[in-house]
């Protein structure tokens, strides 16, 4: 529900609010671009979906650069690249152009706030079910989407940290490059190249987009006593815990992503202080 003081502003000239998130082929933002689209109409705002098919940040960047030229009001954005898109940033901003991201921050930009999940702390969290599935330790993988992307950078972070003094040995880092074909071949290639691993860390839930029996591999690693931590509750990825086909995942709100970081850039857009901080922590749930 929007607050009395959300609804005031709903007169006047239309507010624009671009919504770009990493990729458009990136079922995961889905709850996000339902949320935003909603909340703006709600509040009489337009709302544009707009990204990059892929997940690339020179794109993205060019992006931006269209909805500068554009002259919208604001731009909510998921960073593929915290430092690729700062500059981009900082020059919407210093053209009168409200600017903050969800998901994935960029920190050191001009942005106005961020609105996503702690990720570090989802990392740390991934770790402490990790260490109590591997009591004894072994040797375990971690799939990640796009290198440099902040938001898994920071999971891996938290991640590593988390079972730092363990006997859990952490190989190195695996990209499915935020694409679900990719992730499955990488995931099943790895998992059978390397018969003493003993469990896999997912910073993203790419694989669980795909058909349960692509993921072979998994299932046998699973059936033999793997264990898998994944990121994201996102509905698809349910039918693999029933399936055993993971022991736990850590989901992220992107409904309130969406709603949030609406409200809160039409505030700034009207001239309102923010009533929420710099750094809005959109929570999670475990399944």
């Amino acid at each position: 529900d929007l607050r009395d003081n959300d609804r005031m502003f709903l007169s006047g000239k239309e507010v624009t609010i671009a919504v770009v998130p990493k990729a458009l082929d990136n079922a995961i933002f889905l709850d996000a671009k339902d949320a935003a689209e909603k909340t703006g109409k709600e509040l009489g705002v337009k709302i544009l979906w707009v990204g990059s098919t892929k997940s690339d940040a020179a794109e993205q960047v060019s992006v931006l650069e269209g909805l500068i030229q554009k002259k919208v009001d604001g731009i909510l954005v998921s960073c593929n690249d915290a430092n690729a898109l700062k500059d981009v940033i900082d020059r919407a901003m210093d053209k009168g152009i409200k600017v903050a991201t969800f998901d994935s921050d960029s920190p050191d930009s001009k942005r106005l706030f961020y609105a996503g999940t702690d990720n570090y702390g989802i990392g740390k969290q991934a770790a402490e079910f990790m260490k109590e599935l591997l009591p004894k330790g072994g040797k375990v993988a971690i799939l990640t989407g796009v290198l440099g992307a902040p938001n898994l950078e920071q999971r891996i972070v938290g991640f590593r940290d988390g079972v730092k003094g363990t006997k859990i040995q952490i190989l190195p880092v695996q990209t499915g490059e935020d694409d679900v074909q990719k992730s499955v071949e990488v995931v099943n290639q790895f998992t059978a190249a390397n018969k003493d691993l003993a469990g896999w860390f997912f910073d993203g839930g790419w694989p669980y987009f795909a058909d349960a029996e692509a993921l072979k591999e998994i299932k046998t690693f699973m059936a033999k006593g793997g264990k898998i931590v994944s990121i994201d509750t996102f509905y698809p990825m349910l039918k693999f815990v029933n399936l055993g086909m993971v022991d736990k995942l850590i989901g992220q709100n992107y409904v309130a992503m969406g709603t949030i970081g609406v409200q809160e850039l039409y505030k700034a857009i009207k001239g309102q202080p923010l009533t929420r901080g710099e750094i809005i922590d959109t929570g999670s749930e475990v399944v």
